[in-house]
C-alpha cells in the first residue's frame, strides 16, 4: 500500500487493501472461530482476539488516506474504549505503521503459509473435478514441495490436514512417486541418429524400462535421448488426482472406503443441525436437544461427535415430539432422508 501511495495509485493500494481484507475474513477469521467460542481456552481466545484487534486497527491505519471519515470511526470503536494516555485521539495523529509491522514479519513463516493456502487451493480443485464434496473425508493427500517449506512445520501440516479434510498428509520429495510415468521417444528426431538402435529403444518404451536423470535426459535400451527427443507423459496412478502450480504438486486418493463415507455423512448431519439452530435463532452457546430419525448404523457410530460440535446434550435416536420450542428438518445422507429436530435445553414441551 505504502509503495502504491508514494506512486499516488490508489487504486493499486486499494486493491491490496481488499486482498488483505478477504485473507483475514476467510482465512484468519474463518480458521479462528473454535480460538474465538465460549468455552476456548482462555489464554488463546484473548490471544485470537488480540491479534484481530492489532490487525483491524493497523488496516484502519493504512486506509485512512483513502478513506478518512470510515477509518476515523473505525479507530475511535477500536481504540476509545483503552483509555491510555499515549494513545493518540485520532486515526490521522498516529504513525504511518509499516516500520513498526516490519518488526513482527517472519517471511519464512510467510512462505510457509503461502504454499499451504496453495495446496488447499489445489485439492479444492481436485475434489470439485472428481466430484468429492468438501465435508467428504479423503483418506490421504501426497504434497511435493519445492523448497520444503513445510519441514519441520507440523503445526501447519495439522492445518493443512484439517483444511484439507484428510486424514493423512504425506510429504515427498519427487514426483515421480506420485505419478506414472512413460516415455515416447520422438522418431523424427532419433530415427537418423539411431537409426541401428532404434527396435531396441522402442522395445524399452513399451515396457517402460527407462532411467530418468535430473538434466531431462532419459535413457531406453542402453541409449541416452536428450530432453527435447522424447516426449515423457505423466499420469496419475489409479484411485489419485493430480494437480500442479510452480513446482507444488498435490495428489489426493480419490477412494472412498465405506468408513469414510460414514464419516462424511456424520458431517452432512453436523452441518443441518448447525443450519437448524441459526433457523431457530439459537445463540451460539445454547445447548440442545437433539432428536435424529432414520440415521443409518454407520452414522449414528459418529454420533457422539455431531453431539459435542453442535452442543447437544440429550440425544435421542427416533421421531421428535410436538410441541413449542421443537425446529424440525431433514437431510439427504447417501440417498436416504433422515429426520432431525432439535430444541434448546430449557425450553418448555
Amino acid at each position: 500500500v505504502e509503495a502504491d501511495l508514494r506512486d499516488t495509485d490508489a487504486v493499486g493500494a486499494s486493491r491490496s487493501i481488499s486482498t488483505f481484507i478477504d485473507d483475514l475474513s476467510t482465512w484468519y477469521l474463518r480458521r479462528s472461530r473454535d480460538r474465538m467460542r465460549p468455552g476456548a481456552e482462555a489464554v488463546d481466545r484473548e490471544s485470537a482476539f488480540a491479534t484481530l484487534h492489532a490487525a483491524l486497527v493497523t488496516l484502519a491505519r493504512t486506509m485512512a488516506p483513502i478513506l478518512p471519515f470510515l477509518t476515523e470511526s473505525m479507530y475511535g470503536n477500536l481504540m476509545g474504549s483503552i483509555g491510555a494516555r499515549d494513545i493518540p485521539d485520532s486515526v490521522h495523529l498516529t504513525r504511518w505503521p509499516s516500520a513498526e509491522m516490519d518488526r513482527f514479519r517472519d517471511p519464512a513463516l510467510e512462505t510457509a503459509m503461502a504454499t499451504v493456502r496453495r495446496a488447499v487451493d489445489l485439492a479444492r480443485t481436485l475434489r470439485s473435478q472428481a466430484g468429492i464434496r468438501v465435508r467428504q473425508p479423503l483418506a490421504r493427500v501426497w504434497l511435493a514441495l519445492p523448497g520444503g517449506e513445510l519441514a519441520a512445520r507440523d503445526e501447519l501440516v495439522e492445518l493443512l490436514r484439517d483444511e484439507i479434510n484428510v486424514r493423512d498428509v504425506q510429504l515427498i520429495g519427487d514426483e515421480s512417486e506420485l505419478v506414472e510415468r512413460r516415455v515416447k521417444p520422438l522418431l523424427p528426431k532419433i530415427g537418423k541418429k539411431h537409426g541401428a538402435a532404434i527396435p531396441a529403444i522402442m522395445a524399452a518404451a513399451r515396457e517402460n524400462t527407462v532411467d530418468y536423470h535430473a538434466d531431462g535426459s532419459v535413457t531406453l535400451g542402453g541409449v541416452t535421448l536428450a530432453p527435447d527427443e522424447v516426449e515423457i507423459l505423466a499420469t496419475p496412478r489409479p484411485g489419485t488426482a493430480v494437480a500442479h502450480d510452480e513446482g507444488l504438486v498435490v495428489v489426493i486418493d480419490t477412494e472412498l472406503t465405506d468408513d469414510l463415507r460414514a464419516e462424511g455423512d456424520a458431517r452432512e448431519l453436523q452441518r443441518a443441525i448447525q443450519d437448524l439452530r441459526k433457523d431457530a435463532g439459537l445463540e451460539l452457546d445454547d445447548r440442545i436437544q437433539l432428536w435424529v430419525d432414520g440415521l443409518p448404523d454407520a452414522v449414528a457410530a459418529h454420533l457422539e461427535t455431531v453431539a459435542a460440535e453442535t452442543l447437544a446434550d440429550a440425544v435421542d435416536q427416533g421421531a421428535a415430539p410436538g410441541g413449542d420450542g421443537v425446529t424440525a428438518g431433514s437431510v439427504d445422507l447417501g440417498g436416504r432422508s433422515v429426520a432431525i429436530a432439535i430444541r434448546r435445553r430449557g425450553s418448555a414441551a
